[in-house]
């Protein structure tokens, strides 16, 4: 959950940058929030360490949208 949290926080961070307000983060927050229990909820199989936002596919799809931030926006 911690390293989670460590990549989640440079897309809050280039969200509040570029619309100026910490609102825009905190919507971003709220609704990450409200959906992240819905993969874990249709899951059959499998544990949370593995799928979901949470863990190795929310690991591997963060990694890659910080990178194509990181390459769009430099």
């Amino acid at each position: 959950m911690t390293a989670w949290c460590i990549l989640l926080s440079p897309l809050f961070f280039y969200v509040t940058l570029k619309s100026g307000f910490v609102i825009a983060a905190s919507v971003m927050h709220g609704s990450l929030n409200g959906t992240v229990g819905i993969g874990i909820m249709m899951l059959e199989a499998g544990n949370d360490m593995m799928v979901g936002s949470n863990g190795l596919a929310g690991f591997v799809a963060l990694t890659g949208f910080i990178l194509l931030l990181y390459l769009y926006d430099r």
